[in-house]
């Protein structure tokens, strides 16, 4: 089966990549794939990620709750506003999460292989 046959572009393909290469993207997908809500504020999302972060001892620099807000500001959630899984609003910190279950899958897969699926 090619990526064709699943209405998968490359491009998509590699946006799930993108998505999947950094582990406080990932973090942000598994904490609304385990929520029945599909939106939160940047603040308590950034609270729930370091957590994460902490849990699983990466070893990426500073995993404070104020550092992993910043840099999900900056970068992180401009990525997945971008490629279409969250509607980001800077102004009111808003996130809301659209899903994706290709990411969804493979984002479990790697916390079930890192051992990183605590919040």
């Amino acid at each position: 089966m090619t990526p064709d046959d699943r209405d998968l572009s490359t491009s998509a393909v590699d946006d799930v990549f993108e998505v999947l290469s950094d582990w406080r993207r990932r973090a942000v997908c598994l904490y609304f794939a385990t929520r029945d809500e599909n939106g939160t504020d940047v603040e308590t999302l950034a609270a729930a990620v370091a957590r994460r972060g902490s849990a699983a001892a990466v070893d990426d620099g500073d995993t404070s709750a104020s550092a992993v807000q910043s840099q999900l500001e900056s970068e992180h959630l401009p990525t997945l506003h971008r490629i279409g899984l969250v509607d980001y609003d800077e102004r009111s910190g808003a996130v809301k999460y659209w899903g994706s279950p290709t990411v969804e899958k493979w984002a479990q897969h790697a916390a079930a292989v890192t051992r990183r699926d605590e919040f």
